[in-house]
């Protein structure tokens, strides 16, 4: 009875959904544990955004230990099939592949080293003479950010404001959700889509 229920709410949402209104760019932010413990879940996640066509998403993980690329790469390529992922950590892009959805997998790379870096490789091109000081403008920095795309939606288990891409989601929505990754539904996937939708995105305005 529970499942008949659920089937019949999953429809009403995905009904209620509008198709030209959805965010082209998802980030999830997951501890190391609750990422390790449940690929399985992320993999359904990315063919979840698959069937809305949503094109790029971030999975970010707090790192409590270090991990080596090539343990990370392992683990990476359980995530999903056909898709464009690319492994990012303090070192740079570790791997690429190709595939028709954009997966960029963020491994303890903060957003304040991110800036930093991007910042020191201006400052190298300050230092030749490259660019003149007084026209540097947002877009040098940007430049040299590894994701370039900035998330539209930003989904986190818990209460923490995370600390990954703060340049690019100064103006993303934020959805805060009540159950672990290991809990999350395609119902609640759902309702985060519903929830992006109802809001009126200014962009700082």
């Amino acid at each position: 009875m529970l499942d008949f229920a659920r089937r019949i709410y999953e429809k009403k949402l995905k009904k209620s959904l509008k198709s030209g209104n959805l965010p082209k760019h998802i980030m999830v932010v997951a501890d190391e544990v609750d990422f390790i413990e449940n690929l399985s879940k992320f993999r359904e996640f990315i063919e979840w955004c698959r069937k809305f066509g949503i094109k790029e998403i971030s999975i970010c993980i707090h790192m409590v230990h270090p991990i080596s690329g090539k343990l990370l790469s392992k683990i990476a390529k359980k995530l999903s099939d056909n898709t464009n992922l690319r492994i990012i950590s303090e070192k740079g892009i570790i791997e690429e592949s190709s595939g028709d959805v954009v997966v960029n997998l963020i491994a303890g790379y903060g957003g304040r080293a991110e800036i930093t870096d991007a910042v020191k490789k201006l400052a190298k091109l300050v230092e030749s003479g490259e660019i003149d000081p007084e026209e540097v403008r947002e877009e040098h920095i940007e430049r040299f950010l590894r994701i370039k795309e900035a998330p539209d939606l930003i989904v986190r288990a818990g209460e923490e404001i995370p600390d990954f891409l703060i340049w690019q989601s100064i103006y993303s929505e934020l959805y805060f959700i009540d159950v672990d990754w290991k809990s999350f539904r395609y119902i609640d996937f759902l309702r985060c889509l519903r929830d992006y939708q109802r809001r009126e995105r200014r962009y700082g305005k």
